[in-house]
């Protein structure tokens, strides 16, 4: 039986844990050939190196996500290597929390370094990416890592919500500008995801205070989330392009009084 991605080759931006190696991991999983795009450490070496040797379909190009020059020769490396590029994905995103706050306690300078580092890192892929792309009769595909903070106003974390909005946008205009030539372009949207990481930052407080607002009251998992883009990097997603994905469980949705009826605070009716 075919895998959804056999025949396919797929770079990933961060992929050396959370969101991404579960990207990478399912990528393989459905017959990808997957370059993982990481900073070059000796962590990162180890890594990649025990993926290749339990399949060869993980293969490594290093790239420093906060050196816009390494972009292009990360992506021509993968072209030169395998001859096409079918599949991108810009998982890599930063912020700052102890400095991206607020409008006016937030630190400015941070704000513009967050926005300009998380538009560039998807503005800069995504070009070359569709250069590469314009070559090749089938096109390609490119999924790009946003968040539900790039459509729903948080209380905090100012810069990171624009630069997600900001990525949204350029997600549905690249759909639009490369539609003709087989390209598509679309994001998902994850809502808190349970990264080892993420989850070691946050108290159960915050963990159960966060879930009352999730109607399927769950955490999301990276792997979640790489199904999803698995799908919309396949060809069963042939026709779907532009669009914003969300997957966070019916994170905002919801009246904003939901949280307090289904902890009991309040009655309906």
């Amino acid at each position: 039986m075919a895998k959804d991605l056999e025949n396919k080759t797929a770079i990933v931006t961060a992929a050396s844990r959370g969101i991404g190696l579960a990207i990478a991991e399912k990528f393989v999983a459905e017959g990808a050939i997957v370059y993982m795009a990481v900073r070059d450490s000796e962590k990162n070496r180890q890594l990649t190196e025990q993926l290749h040797d339990q399949n060869e379909n993980y293969r490594c190009v290093f790239y420093d996500a906060f050196d816009f020059t390494t972009y292009a020769p990360m992506i021509q490396q993968v072209v030169d290597e395998v001859g096409h590029l079918d599949i991108l994905v810009n998982n890599f995103g930063t912020t700052d929390v102890s400095k991206d706050t607020t409008l006016v306690d937030g630190d400015s300078k941070a704000f513009f370094d967050i926005v300009d580092k998380n538009i560039a890192s998807v503005y800069y892929t995504s070009k070359y990416a569709v250069k590469a792309m314009l070559k090749q009769e089938t096109g390609g595909s490119i999924v790009n890592i946003s968040s539900v903070a790039g459509t729903t106003p948080d209380i905090s974390r100012l810069a990171y919500g624009v630069s997600k909005a900001a990525i949204n946008s350029l997600t549905k205009q690249t759909a639009v500008e490369y539609a003709r030539n087989k390209i598509r372009a679309n994001a998902v949207l994850p809502g808190f995801v349970g990264t080892d990481g993420a989850l070691q930052n946050m108290s159960k407080s915050f963990l159960d205070g966060f879930l009352k607002h999730v109607p399927l009251h769950e955490i999301v998992k990276p792997v979640d989330i790489a199904n999803m883009v698995a799908f919309l990097a396949s060809d069963k997603a042939r026709y779907v392009t532009g669009e914003l994905v969300t997957v966070a469980g019916g994170f905002g949705l919801p009246t904003p009084i939901y949280g307090d009826a289904m902890s009991g605070n309040i009655k309906q009716g």
